[in-house]
């Protein structure tokens, strides 16, 4: 295992679809994504539209030759931005794609025409999926990678990342409520002293709809704080909440260092 740093880079942050009006230019429009770096492990959490700015940030890195992409899900704000992600079209790269089971067969009905004009086979990168199931465990290089079910319409996969000193957790499209008592012990028990959360903040207390399998941030920082989360990240925000509410939301939070609201090209090293 490698004992260096580990980079945290935001470049989407709303659920559901895009918004690229004037009052969304501070946190951002893209839909999710995230990427973590170590050494030379590139991850890439989620694909939605954020990701085609990080496809043309890698045009200058041609020391990249492979890219892992943990996909929570097939909901089309997670997916959209894969589309036109730079390097499928390099033939230098390696892409692997992990999703829960059956997702290959769904990508590649939807990536084809008449959805698309081109089909997963006409792209220059090399290709590989991984199809895996809640609760599984498999490696990246030097990454521990243990997955739980989420909450959520069609369900979700809920990952950590460990390497030897990092602990990090990717829990989008979940619906955490503490009624559902197995659920919500596991979950801790998943996330307990981890050194980043990344936490679906797509509702508030106020306007949380139950049943649509998404959480507030406000639950994010109660369990945070009960599972000794070292720094909790929010993001996956509705798209409609504008700059003016997302900076009043996150003075409500009022927790220093503790508490992150994402913003497109927000960086965190852990």
């Amino acid at each position: 295992m490698m004992n260096h740093k580990c980079d945290i880079t935001i470049w989407g942050v709303r659920g559901s679809m895009p918004n690229p009006s004037k009052n969304c230019m501070e946190y951002g429009g893209n839909t999710v994504c995230t990427t973590l770096q170590q050494d030379n492990t590139l991850i890439i959490l989620d694909a939605g539209t954020g990701i085609n700015a990080f496809g043309r940030f890698l045009v200058n890195r041609p020391d990249i030759h492979r890219i892992d992409i943990l996909l929570s899900h097939l909901h089309v704000d997670h997916i959209m931005g894969l589309f036109s992600f730079s390097p499928l079209f390099q033939s230098n790269i390696e892409i692997h794609l992990y999703g829960v089971t059956g997702f290959t067969q769904y990508l590649k009905k939807l990536l084809r025409p008449p959805f698309w004009p081109l089909g997963i086979d006409d792209f220059p990168a090399k290709l590989y999926f991984h199809e895996i199931s809640p609760e599984d465990t498999f490696t990246i290089n030097q990454f521990v990678i243990s997955t739980i079910p989420g909450i959520h319409s069609g369900g979700s996969i809920l990952y950590r990342l460990e390497s030897s000193e990092k602990r990090l957790i990717y829990a989008l499209d979940c619906e955490i409520y503490e009624a559902n008592e197995k659920f919500f012990k596991s979950f801790s028990d998943f996330i307990y002293r981890s050194d980043l959360l990344i936490w679906d903040a797509n509702f508030t207390q106020s306007d949380f709809r139950p049943g649509w399998g998404h959480s507030t941030w406000e639950q994010g920082i109660n369990l945070g704080h009960q599972t000794h989360v070292r720094k909790i990240l929010m993001t996956h925000y509705n798209w409609e909440y504008t700059d003016g509410f997302l900076k009043q939301q996150e003075s409500l939070s009022d927790q220093d260092a503790f508490c992150y609201f994402a913003k497109e090209g927000m960086k965190i090293e852990l």
